[in-house]
């Protein structure tokens, strides 16, 4: 791991000699000095420092020009003093440092606060690392950071809701970015038969098939972070024992007379309207509550629009074939902010990964984004007729538009309903789920192509 960088601040050459002397036989820390007040904002700068520590003179003199200017430049900066008279600070200062303390409480305190720093330090680099794999810098995203930044500390249940392809399981790492744990679990992809075994394990001769014991995935999460992605599928018989398990933290394995004692926190996302889904009886308002204690939304590709420049370049970065990278014209680009993606983050990467794959002279064009005809758009939505529309008639709109894209690609696909999941980067149970909920049969669809 990188070393903590440490800047010194000082005007008195016995005062650095001290602090470096600290420092002298720990390797962990990496220290710089500086004697010159008026160097020191270069300085920092150039080294970029975890915390500076700043020595104040007897009589409480502070380098305010250097912490006014760092403070301005870099809000988070941190600063530690010291000072063999602390009550001469004026208040203002006082509440900028960490800790105000005399040379000799320095060495004896120093480094148990460095160590402290150390560990908030490395916390908050491996958060930022995370989010750095959100894209995006418009004001929703921007919204998610601080929603997820509040998230990351607690052990409360997150529920993070969003249509398909919007990157909720991206949110669910970002949250559960400092635990040492973190296990999937695909609430779509798991027979109903099978989900108590996978969640709580079984034992030996539990049922025909089970010829060791299993341990299942809530005790493989023990001590980390267990994400249920699509939590809207889980079977009805199924919510009550994961409730039971939620509130009382322990599970008991299939065939087993035993409780298991686990500490799981939980993510869960959905697709669904999981308050739609507790009218028709679909899933339990009891299980709903107790994993919304941290409630999450993530907006669709739709209402960010500003973030697409950013993304389209994102994804030719990740996709381009060599070390030159592809080319995009603004008005391509802009084009491609006319469009709505139904299919989200999803859609776009897979439409600039084939744009790369079809491109000519190393320029990425529409045609290639599209290779049939440009999607259409509904008149009264592209004409901004808004006042026209109430809630549910924009609904329907949207179903009906998600309707025609489905039917479109499974008719490129030859009819396949799985090449067609494949294509969107879901399985194919989740692709009949979701035509479900839009009244889409792919049932009759798909014998209307072999025909």
């Amino acid at each position: 791991m990188d070393k903590t960088r440490i800047l010194f601040l000082s005007e008195e050459n016995e005062t650095l000699s001290f602090m470096q002397d600290v420092l002298a036989s720990v390797d962990e820390y990496e220290a710089e000095v500086c004697s010159n007040r008026d160097e020191a904002v270069e300085q920092f700068r150039r080294f970029m420092p975890a915390i500076t520590v700043i020595h104040i003179d007897s009589q409480g003199t502070v380098p305010s020009s250097f912490l006014n200017s760092i403070s301005k430049e870099f809000p988070a900066a941190r600063f530690l003093g010291f000072s063999e008279n602390p009550e001469k600070l004026l208040p203002e200062w006082k509440n900028l440092f960490d800790q105000i303390s005399t040379p000799e409480d320095l060495r004896l305190h120093f480094m148990a606060y460095m160590r402290n720093l150390r560990a908030l330090y490395r916390l908050r680099s491996e958060i930022q690392s995370s989010l750095s794999k959100i894209i995006g810098h418009g004001n929703a995203i921007k919204k998610l950071y601080r929603t997820i930044e509040k998230a990351i500390p607690g052990n409360g249940s997150v529920l993070i809701q969003g249509e398909s392809g919007v990157g909720k399981e991206l949110v669910a790492k970002a949250i559960a970015c400092v635990q040492p744990k973190f296990v999937i679990v695909n609430c779509s992809a798991i027979p109903e038969n099978l989900f108590e075994s996978e969640l709580f394990g079984h034992i030996r001769g539990a049922f025909t098939g089970a010829i060791t014991d299993r341990i299942g995935l809530f005790e493989e999460a023990s001590g980390g972070t267990l994400f249920l992605d699509e939590i809207g599928d889980i079977p009805l018989a199924m919510q009550s024992k994961l409730l039971r398990s939620l509130q009382e933290g322990e599970i008991r394995p299939v065939g087993s007379n035993r409780t298991k004692k686990v500490s799981v926190r939980i993510i869960a996302a959905t697709n669904r309207d999981l308050k739609k889904e507790i009218e028709i009886g679909n899933f339990r308002k009891d299980l709903y509550f107790r994993l919304d204690v941290i409630p999450i939304h993530i907006p669709p590709l739709r209402n960010r629009k500003e973030d697409i420049p950013e993304l389209v370049q994102h994804f030719i970065k990740m996709y381009a074939m060599s070390d030159t990278q592809p080319e995009i014209s603004d008005e391509t680009t802009e084009k491609l902010k006319e469009y709505d993606w139904p299919g989200n983050i999803r859609e776009l990467e897979n439409a600039i990964h084939r744009a790369i794959s079809f491109m000519d002279d190393n320029t990425i064009t529409i045609k290639d984004i599209f290779p049939e005809d440009p999607p259409s758009f509904n008149p009264q939505i592209r004409n901004n007729n808004w006042a026209t529309m109430d809630y549910e008639s924009f609904r329907e709109f949207q179903k009906r538009e998600e309707r025609d894209f489905i039917t479109e690609k499974i008719l490129e696909n030859g009819g396949s309903i799985k090449r067609t999941a494949e294509s969107f980067g879901i399985l194919r149970t989740a692709l009949h789920n979701k035509a479900a909920r839009i009244g889409l049969d792919l049932h009759t669809l798909r014998k209307k192509k072999n025909q």
